[in-house]
């Protein structure tokens, strides 16, 4: 079978993750993918031709580009003659379907929605655009595939054609994410942490949509009531070059007890160092991150949005979005079971991942949709 997957673009994000680990299965091996991003330069490139997928970075970014960029995308079809077309996220849905027009026959196509439509305040006209395209066009492909049930739903109420909608939870890799008392005391000994520090961490690319801001002020109040605690973030853009998070944790008084790293390539290792994760999302789909860091047998505080309590259930502590004295409070619970009672709540987030989420259970229910529709 030829797949071919169509995405807006490949900088570091859950969908771009999860293609890459698709493109890893053991249980696609037998499928020859291919990847064209609509927009050049992401991060995410480089990984996927290291595991020998190839990948085409085509430039559709407005105007004459569009247009050029739109025959490139044809021609590439063409020449690929793909038998399934699988389309990621808005921009890279409507890619996906005229990819598929491109060739010959009707080869079946997947639109692939992977993010939460709570509102569609804060999207810029760009993404509007795209997604009251995906509306209009919603009867087009062969399946609508959510990664959240919150979002399928949501994407319901919105007015999308509905009678092809699946759900496919996201998948992890257990064995890269799994707790590493190597990885987690040579992170902990570069950030000048010791034994006795509670490491509390949030792994999110920068945008309002993960308040980073509440995670500081909650953590201004955990480092109140614990002087030993430590905050870890790391995402794009989280690093001491963003003026405006600098400004805010020289604002929160938190001082040399906030490490900002940037986009890590080591994310396994970093969520080795932590004891509680962190995400304060005011919306979010599946959360990767939080599914990783259980992975890690890490607990985790969540806000609930999107599937997130779904995804911790029994094994972490849920909280309302945007109330940093909420969140201060689940964190500080958790500080509270001590590290024989933290690892205990983060071997069953493990569990869970392993039993419910596993990439191998994914990528095989994903091989099984793919048969399906070419049947």
């Amino acid at each position: 079978m030829r797949l071919l997957h169509v995405i807006t673009a490949l900088g570091v994000g859950g969908a771009e993750n999860m293609l890459l680990k698709l493109l890893t299965a053991r249980s696609l091996a037998h499928i020859d993918q291919r990847v064209v991003a609509m927009l050049p330069g992401g991060a995410m490139a480089a990984p996927m031709r290291a595991v020998g997928a190839v990948v085409d970075e085509l430039n559709l970014l407005g105007g004459v580009p569009v247009v050029t960029g739109s025959f490139q995308l044809a021609r590439l079809a063409r020449r690929f003659q793909p038998q399934l077309v699988h389309g990621w996220l808005y921009h890279g849905n409507l890619g996906a379907a005229l990819a598929r027009a491109a060739v010959p026959g009707r080869a079946p196509l997947i639109w692939g929605i992977r993010q939460s439509l709570p509102t569609l305040a804060g999207e810029n006209a760009f993404a509007r655009a795209a997604i009251h395209l995906n509306k209009t066009l919603s009867g087009l492909p062969d399946c609508l595939l959510f990664n959240s049930h919150t979002s399928l739903e949501q994407h319901r109420a919105f007015g999308l054609e509905m009678r092809q909608a699946r759900h496919l939870p996201n998948g992890f890799d257990t064995e890269r994410f799994a707790p590493r008392a190597t990885d987690r005391a040579c992170l902990r000994a570069q950030w000048g942490a010791d034994q006795a520090d509670l490491l509390f961490g949030l792994v999110a690319r920068h945008h309002p949509v993960k308040d980073h801001a509440c995670f500081l002020q909650a953590a201004r109040r955990v480092l109140d009531a614990r002087p030993q605690a430590r905050f870890v973030m790391a995402g794009t853009g989280v690093d001491p070059g963003n003026t405006a998070l600098a400004r805010q944790v020289a604002d929160s008084g938190l001082g040399d007890r906030v490490h900002l790293l940037g986009e890590r390539r080591d994310v396994p290792a970093v969520l080795a160092a932590l004891d509680v994760f962190v995400s304060a999302s005011r919306a979010e789909a599946f959360s990767n991150a939080v599914g990783e860091a259980m992975a890690c047998a890490l607990p985790c505080v969540v806000t609930a949005v999107g599937d997130s309590a779904h995804v911790v259930a029994d094994t972490g502590l849920v909280v309302p979005p945007a109330q940093p004295d909420a969140l201060a409070a689940a964190m500080l619970r958790l500080a509270d079971l001590g590290t024989s009672g933290r690892a205990a709540w983060g071997a069953r987030a493990r569990a869970r991942i392993e039993s419910n989420f596993s990439l191998d259970a994914v990528a095989t229910q994903h091989a099984e949709l793919y048969r399906e529709l070419m049947a």
